[in-house]
């Protein structure tokens, strides 16, 4: 399963980086420790009750039998996971979300660089 990871803050006050925050985020979310692969999408999402962000996505690379059985959820924050087949993500994850995480595993299976996203639409 190839996993990529989206969501989270980082904690600036400590100098984390966006890497180092998607880890710890992993961590503390899920309760696996992933060193994170390639930066797979940067995305500026225009804030409307908030203010604007930057997410990063990173490659979280494939995760066996074990590691699935070891995820841990972070009960005040997730209520459940699922593996989900790409034709289905819009399904669960709506709108810029979906085109996002779409767009990172479309870097993923054409090896190509970092997609640069607003919004989660594509850029250049």
């Amino acid at each position: 399963m190839r996993t990529v990871h989206n969501g989270g803050t980082i904690e600036s006050d400590d100098g984390e980086t966006p890497r180092q925050g998607a880890r710890r985020e992993t961590a503390e979310e899920i309760g696996l420790d992933i060193v994170l692969g390639p930066l797979l999408a940067v995305d500026w999402v225009h804030g409307t009750a908030r203010p604007p962000l930057v997410a990063y996505l990173y490659d979280g690379g494939v995760l066996g039998e074990q590691e699935l059985k070891a995820i841990r959820l972070q009960e005040e924050e997730l209520l459940s996971w699922r593996l989900v087949p790409r034709e289905e993500l819009a399904e669960y994850l709506p709108s810029a979300l979906g085109r996002r995480v779409l767009a990172a595993l479309d870097v993923l299976a054409e090896g190509e660089g970092t997609a640069e996203l607003e919004n989660g639409h594509r850029m250049g």
